[in-house]
């Protein structure tokens, strides 16, 4: 299980998972404006559940790492 978890996180540092959470973020929010302005359609409901899920995967695994192993990435 802890080589599936590494594989997952795929030796990213806290630095770089905190810049793939900021880029998925800003998707996200694109991804809601086209939805409001373009299509009409309101998702603000669904926002809170797709951040949790990023926040899920992208610092999950080097939580579990850390918690496991003392270290958050292969280094």
């Amino acid at each position: 299980m802890l080589q599936i978890i590494r594989q997952i996180n795929e030796g990213r540092t806290l630095l770089m998972n905190a810049g793939v959470f900021l880029c998925v973020v800003a998707m996200l929010g694109l991804a809601n404006l086209f939805c409001r302005f373009v299509l009409h359609a309101d998702l603000s409901y669904l926002m809170p559940w797709l951040l949790g899920g990023a926040v899920l995967y992208v610092f999950g695994p080097p939580l579990v790492l850390w918690l496991l192993t003392g270290r958050s990435s292969r280094l």
